[in-house]
């Protein structure tokens, strides 16, 4: 008795209007995405300047940490 075979009644036909529902769904958006396909945003690359500043910042406030931090 490892799998045993499910009964039919309502679980099983729930499980099945259920699955046949969710493929209708599945079908319906494919279909639309074909009719109307959304495009892709445009990307815009990373500016490599304001994140050379946040890191060159937080670089001279570890150093000055390091430095000038009272040691106890």
């Amino acid at each position: 008795m490892a799998n045993p075979e499910p009964s039919p009644g309502f679980a099983s036909a729930g499980n099945d209007s259920a699955k046949s529902d969710l493929e209708r769904l599945m079908s319906e958006a494919r279909e639309a995405q074909v009719e109307s396909p959304v495009e892709d945003a445009p990307v815009k690359p990373p500016n490599l300047l304001v994140w050379a500043g946040i890191a060159g910042s937080l670089v001279l406030i570890s150093v000055a940490i390091h430095f000038f931090w009272p040691a106890s």
